[in-house]
């Protein structure tokens, strides 16, 4: 950890929680609501016209928007490492979502929260382990884990939910640690609302005298067609109507790379309606720790994990989306919570970093880490107080395989913070390319030949990079492993 324990604005953040009081303050509780593979511009607070979000609008405008969010990776269990180790996940040698976390992990953030006296509980999808190795999420610290399995997603989203028809790895048996949801339910019952329902009776069952984490992980929205079964026909409908309404009419683009044609508008009910149901998850959750005078000691993190696929979802103005290190691959919504220590309303437009997520959960709660741990975060606290973040990195992503169907081509990416430009090494031949994100969002105007020295040095720093990871990474599929090693030449 880089940065632990700022002071900020004349408050010191120290093991005691927020100090420099006449009376001792409580740690707060941490809420992280992460959403799976939703699109940068897919709430209404960051602009969407047809999905409805007033809950997560509603914590936005109570909390600051950052505009400028990286994950670490545009696909799911990369990313998902990173919010539990603070590191990129190159480092920890995943780059795609068959990787996991090696047998040999032993503490992982809660288990830094638990020295710090927190009750831990994941919920949902966890995507990072398995049963064998001994890393689903209550054998890695979590004192309760609803429903995380090795599955990345549930065989279906109606009870019996058969986790297991979607991971190799059997489910354990059901204990006071795990629950699986699969050997209790009823007919009809959706997996969101469930998970919803299972975090309302942790809280009601946690020790009233400790804080609380609470890693709140939807397997929505994963997939467009997967609605709420009972609830879907009327919800379409609903969207459906609303389309009509704002005469909104599918419009596309044509990716120039590879001739697909990607779909522009917001104009799918089927997404929209699970938008909706992640809401009202949400919702649910909130109004509870409103209601038993939590909210205002809660820090509530909200963000996705990665980009939306483009098959389903419109991604304008970004350009590419899961997989890619375009941006609609790699940037997503974030949203930070805190009553009294942040400003309502406030908008954060530098760029930050996944593992900023870490680095902040460990500074507020006052938790540290062993001298030789090397975390890729920042704290965020800085932010909550309208200053910046003031940090120079070289952010840098690696997914070296062709996904046509979402318009990916086996690549790297490197983004520096200094001059807000990224580089893309691209692994099939292609042309590689480099924009100014500010200026040029949709990623349209290649500067390599513009500006070839800087070209150069982005270039050679994501090589360098590249190289001291690649000999412990899993390696590319043999078809791409021959234009990979020619390149990190």
């Amino acid at each position: 950890m880089r940065k632990l324990l700022m002071i900020v604005c004349g408050l010191c953040l120290t093991q005691s929680g927020l100090g420099q009081q006449s009376e001792p303050v409580s740690k707060p509780n941490v809420v992280v609501f992460l959403v799976d593979d939703m699109g940068w511009k897919d709430l209404g607070c960051y602009g969407a016209k047809l999905y409805e979000t007033p809950n997560v609008d509603q914590l936005c405008a109570e909390g600051i928007r950052y505009t400028q969010m990286y994950t670490s990776a545009p696909i799911c269990s990369p990313a998902r490492a990173t919010l539990m180790t603070g590191r990129n996940p190159l480092k920890l040698g995943m780059w795609t979502y068959t990787h996991i976390l090696s047998p040999d992990t032993k503490t992982i953030l809660p288990g830094y929260l638990k020295e710090r006296g927190y009750q831990t509980w994941h919920v949902g999808k966890w995507h990072l382990g398995q049963n064998s190795d001994g890393t689903l999420p209550h054998q890695l610290g979590f004192d309760r884990n609803i429903a995380g399995s090795t599955a990345h997603q549930p065989g279906t989203f109606f009870w019996p939910y058969k986790f297991t028809q979607a991971g190799t790895d059997p489910v354990p048996p059901d204990s006071t640690k795990f629950n699986s949801l699969m050997s209790s339910g009823k007919a009809g019952e959706y997996l969101t609302d469930r998970l919803a329902t299972e975090t309302l009776q942790l809280i009601d069952q946690r020790d009233p005298h400790k804080p609380f984490f609470l890693n709140f992980s939807f397997y929505q929205v994963h997939n467009a067609d997967r609605g709420k079964k009972e609830g879907k026909p009327a919800l379409v409908k609903k969207y459906q109507q609303k389309i009509n309404r704002l005469d909104l009419k599918p419009t596309y683009r044509k990716d120039p790379k590879t001739g697909r044609k990607l779909l522009t508008s917001e104009t799918n009910p089927k997404y929209a309606a699970m938008i909706e149901l992640m809401d009202t998850a949400v919702g649910r959750v909130v109004a509870k720790l409103k209601a038993i005078g939590e909210y205002e000691n809660t820090l509530f993190l909200f963000l996705s994990d990665n980009g939306p696929t483009v098959n389903d979802v419109p991604c304008a103005p970004l350009n590419g989306g899961k997989n890619s290190t375009y941006e609609a691959g790699v940037r997503v919504p974030a949203i930070a919570v805190w009553t009294g220590k942040i400003k309502p309303g406030t908008e954060y437009n530098g760029p930050v970093y996944l593992a900023d997520i870490f680095s902040t959960v460990m500074d507020v709660t006052g938790a540290t880490l062993p001298a030789d741990y090397a975390s890729d975060g920042y704290s965020l606290v800085p932010t909550f107080y309208g200053k910046s973040l003031d940090v120079k990195r070289q952010l840098f992503w690696y997914f070296p395989e062709n996904r046509p169907h979402w318009g990916q081509r086996a690549n790297a990416a490197l983004f520096d913070t200094a001059t807000q430009m990224k580089y893309i090494l691209f692994f099939t031949g292609d042309e590689d390319e480099m924009y100014h994100i500010p200026s040029d969002i949709a990623e349209r105007k290649n500067l390599i030949n513009e500006r070839p020295e800087l070209a150069s040095q982005l270039r050679n720093s994501l090589k360098k990079k590249l190289n001291s990871l690649y000999p412990n990474l899993p390696p590319p599929p043999e078809q791409y492993k021959p234009g990979v090693e020619a390149r990190l030449k």
